[in-house]
């Protein structure tokens, strides 16, 4: 039956998401009974037709959904009968419902069916209605395309606070097409396979404070002040004291990591805006942060800002490599348009009166004159010897002289407005900015200069007049200059205006240009955690964790304790490997390599010993595997190039081997290695401020001992990236992208499964935070914000944690991500052993168990009960009248048990769980491998608890 009418659409955002496990299996459809005494629904096969040939116990949203849906019997995965789904208009969406199910608050269901889907979307949805019928809430999930094939479906949903009635829906969404059938659905209490385990939150291993940028101010009554924002998850903003190094107020800024744009307005407010699009104003007297905008036109990440002399404020932003104005007297804001056609940067900027100077890059390295009252542009071109360098990065102004840094070169050019000439050039220049122009008198001449400072340490003064170069007592120790500001420190020793400038850690430098006097002065500025960057296992099988933004380290964490350890030195940590006894290490920029012996101690500079570059144009190494005698590298290129490398790495000799363009415009971003053979995963994106110019992941297998790639094909249809490979116990290879599982015959070189679970889109993610790895007979992965299990026979998927980025399982099975700059570890229930005997009634006397294990539930026990060694015991929901006392034995797990008596757990060398229990005497656990833990259920503990056991 078909209707007409295509009155009506599904519209409104859904609720809340309440699904919490997705399982999935290609191939043959479900074999559970659609007619099982468990489904709630009626006619879930479709075979009950009405005399209008209306499938029973189901009804259209819409007059109009049966344009969309209809009984027939062409296609069915059981039964003669099926749901046809064709949905030919992109601009409405159709759906069906179920008879209306009763429901209790808190119990979970697991919603299955059998589709076919030629094209197209299918969106399974359950709506909760309270006892009034009104909706609680609309829970989804969407199943794309299968190909063709029919393949089974199944989702878990929660029922929400309030709801006590449910419809299940078949919905076919707003804007896409849909051409298939439906069969067999079910919705039944949920009994899934979930994984049992606890949820640690290990704190923040890596906090500290790197300071983008910096900003400086008075207020009214004259003391100086700085401003830094500590970057990291979240970053953390704070205003001090210049000279006392007081902080004077702090404030916590959500959603970004890091802030480079400072500047201040001639009223003394300083105006700051994040690399997440947020822009704040700082109000030095009333000690205040506001926020005054968030992404103005559209835009998300601020480099620089500079000010004119009324006040009016401008930006160098990215993705869009604009500049932007803004007028505070009229809060306002102006698009001046991208600056160079193909350049996702402005990086830098310098205000002279109407015109602002714009650096950029990364298709060509620009600089650029922007009229911003007469909004014109004009390219101002660099030297021929440096138009292939990637940024102009830094610009700075000095009355009618401008610099401009250039990277990677690391070279000022000099360039005279005057003259409309470039004119010099300073070499080994760090960066970021050069300072103000101030009258100097320090080396017994006076002199109109600035302020240099220099790669490796130290600091040069340029003459504006003579252009000679001196070197002068500042010395920022290779770091750049966080900002300048000329400023009356009232210091002795610094008559009149001093030069003041910060580095990356928030220590302040002042210089007085009369004297040549330098002082340092450290701060109390608030420092933060660390967006964490990437998680590995190292050769011991502890985890360790990168972060983000140069931190000062890497650190490691013990599988036992959970503790961290920080080890100085490596900075931004893209990866990670172990290979034997060594842990190598991959930074960011550069593409540098250090190599950790874990036998030795660690010691800075010699273990691990001076880092090594892969250089080649490549900026981040992401993707790792031990390969035989070297580690392989996949890396990410430089900013704005296109075409990652592979790279075979010894680091016993530190030599290496670079093979560029493995896959042509594509990143190696995952590996796994077999049988003398790498095997690799990749991505469309290459580096940052560039378009790929391919649309699919590859799969491709490379052949050390020849150099070449002997197989490569596109294992998802649709995906960007290849993100996870890992080899399963029986030499399969399987493979993950943001929302598709896929097994890969090594053999026959061929796909032989894909399976997807998620729809979202990761292009934002490009190279990290997805992995996939094997752990015992479970795959256990990380892509699009969850942490999850797929058993490899059922592919059922079982989702641990949400709102999570990365993954490493430790020498213990347990699982590491994180959320931001938190670390949590998900410990699986170790599974109860075998019973080889089980007590479920009374049981009087003493009660020895040997060689065996013994299974007490609901039991009464009178007298003491002693475990030997070799033996376990599993009780749950029992009481015991006496003393526990365990010594050597394998398990032991007491669960929501009433124990009166001490109890003793001592040698156990397997999983000792002691778990919600009210035990009427001490409790002490001593020498036991493995850490007891009570399973996130506290004890009821009346006597002293000790050892181990403390705090459980």
């Amino acid at each position: 039956m078909r209707g007409n009418s295509r009155a009506g659409t599904l519209v409104g955002a859904a609720a809340a998401l309440a699904v919490l496990t997705v399982t999935a299996v290609a191939g043959s459809p479900a074999e559970a009974d659609p007619t099982a005494e468990d489904n709630l629904l009626a006619n879930a096969s479709f075979e009950q037709l009405d005399d209008q040939g209306w499938p029973t116990g189901w009804q259209p949203m819409w007059a109009s959904s049966t344009e969309a849906f209809w009984s027939d019997s062409d296609q069915a995965s059981d039964g003669s009968t099926s749901m046809r789904v064709l949905d030919e208009s992109d601009a409405r969406g159709y759906a069906i419902r179920s008879d209306t199910l009763s429901v209790t608050e808190g119990d979970s269901h697991r919603l299955a069916l059998d589709v076919r889907l030629d094209s197209g979307t299918l969106q399974p949805s359950v709506l909760y209605l309270d006892e009034d019928g009104e909706r609680v809430s609309l829970d989804h999930q969407r199943v794309r395309s299968t190909d063709g094939a029919w393949s089974s479906q199944g989702f878990l949903f929660t029922v929400p606070e309030g709801a006590t009635q449910a419809q299940v829906l078949l919905d076919t969404t707003i804007a896409f097409v849909s051409d298939g059938w439906v069969d067999n659905v079910t919705f039944s209490p949920a009994t899934p396979d979930e994984a049992t385990g606890t949820e640690e939150d290990l704190g923040q291993p890596i906090t500290g404070l790197t300071n983008a940028g910096a900003g400086y101010t008075e207020d009214a009554q004259g003391r100086d002040i700085g401003l830094v924002v500590a970057g990291g998850s979240p970053s953390q903003f704070s205003a001090v004291d210049l000279i006392t190094g007081e902080r004077l107020m702090t404030e916590t800024i959500e959603g970004s990591t890091l802030t480079w744009a400072y500047a201040t307005t001639p009223d003394r407010m300083v105006y700051l805006a994040t690399a997440s699009g947020q822009v704040y104003r700082f109000d030095p007297d009333a000690l205040t942060l506001t926020q005054i905008a968030d992404q103005p036109l559209g835009e998300t990440y601020f480099w620089e800002a500079g000010v004119n002399a009324d006040g009016d404020l401008f930006f160098a932003t990215y993705p869009g490599g604009k500049l932007l104005g803004y007028q505070p007297e009229t809060d306002t804001w102006q698009d001046y348009g991208t600056l160079v056609e193909g350049n996702s940067y402005a990086r830098s900027l310098a205000v002279a009166g109407d015109d602002v100077y714009v650096g950029g890059g990364t298709a060509t390295p620009s600089l650029t004159r922007v009229d911003t009252a007469t909004g014109g542009t004009e390219s101002i071109e660099l030297p021929a010897e440096y138009a292939d360098q990637e940024f102009v990065y830094d610009v700075s102004l000095a009355g009618d002289t401008l610099f401009a840094r250039v990277s990677p070169a690391n070279t000022v050019l000099v360039y005279s407005l005057t003259d409309g000439a470039w004119v010099d050039t300073i070499e080994n220049a760090v960066g970021l900015e050069v300072s103000p122009a101030v009258t100097t008198s320090d080396s017994g001449t006076e002199r109109t200069e600035v302020l240099i400072p220099e790669i490796g340490g130290g600091m040069i003064a340029y003459d504006l007049d003579t252009r000679e170069q001196r070197a002068v007592s500042i010395d920022l120790g290779g770091a750049s200059a966080r900002g300048w500001a000329v400023m009356d420190v009232g210091l002795e020793g610094f008559p009149g205006e001093s030069l003041v400038t910060a580095t990356s850690k928030a220590v302040f430098h002042v210089w007085n240009p009369q004297t040549g006097e330098t002082r340092l002065m450290r701060t109390d500025a608030m420092p933060t955690p660390f967006q964490i960057r990437s998680l590995g296992t190292g050769p011991q099988g502890d985890a360790w964790v990168g972060g983000y933004a140069s931190p000062p380290g890497i650190a490691q964490v013990d599988a036992e304790t959970g503790q961290s350890v920080l080890r100085p030195g490596p900075g931004q940590v893209e990866g990670m490997v172990a290979h034997g006894d060594d842990l190598v290490i991959g930074t960011y920029p550069g593409a540098l390599l250090y190599t950790y012996d874990s036998t030795q101690d660690w010691e800075n500079g010699t273990n691990p010993p001076e880092r090594v570059s892969i250089e080649h144009g490549q900026d981040r190494p992401v993707a790792w595997v031990s390969a035989g005698e070297s580690v392989a590298i996949g890396t990410v290129p430089d900013y704005g190039h296109l075409g990652g490398a592979l790279t075979f790495f010894d680091p016993d000799t530190q030599q290496m081997s670079v093979v560029e363009g493995v896959i042509e415009d594509q990143t190696v971003i995952s590996l796994a290695y077999a049988d003398g053979l790498v095997y690799g995963g990749t991505g469309i994106w290459g580096g940052l401020g560039i378009d790929p110019s391919t649309s699919e992941g590859q799969l491709f297998i490379f052949d050390p001992s020849t150099g070449e790639v002997v197989y490569q094909d596109v294992p998802v249809p649709g995906e960007e990236n290849v993100s996870g490979l890992a080899f399963g116990p029986d030499g399969d290879l399987w493979g993950i992208t943001a929302n598709t599982l896929f097994r890969f015959d090594p053999e026959t070189r061929e796909i032989v499964e894909r399976q997807r679970y998620f729809d979202v889109d990761d292009s934002a993610a490009y190279w990290t935070t997805r992995e996939l790895v094997f752990r015992g007979d479970r795959l256990v992965g990380q892509t699009a914000g969850r942490v999850f299990e797929i058993d490899p026979q059922t592919l059922q998927m079982t989702v641990i944690a949400t709102g999570t980025q990365n993954l490493a399982v430790d020498r213990l099975g347990s699982y590491y991500y994180n959320r931001g700059g938190t670390l949590y570890r998900w410990v699986p229930d170790a599974p109860a052993p075998a019973c080889d005997r089980t007590i479920t009634g009374r049981h009087a006397g003493p009660l020895r168990v040997e060689d065996e294990v013994l299974c007490v539930t609901g039991g009464e026990l009178a007298g003491p009960v002693r475990i030997t060694t070799g033996a376990s015991i599993v009780m749950t929901d029992s009481s015991v009248v006496g003393p526990i006392s365990a010594d050597g034995a394998d398990t032991v797990q007491l669960r929501s048990s009433h124990i009166t008596g001490p109890v003793s757990v001592t040698g156990t060398v397997g999983e000792v769980l002691i778990a919600g229990n009210t035990i009427i005497g001490p409790l002490r656990c001593d020498g036991n491998i493995s850490e007891p833990t009570n399973g996130g259920e506290a004890n009821t503990v009346t006597g002293p608890a000790a050892g181990q056991c403390a705090g459980l």
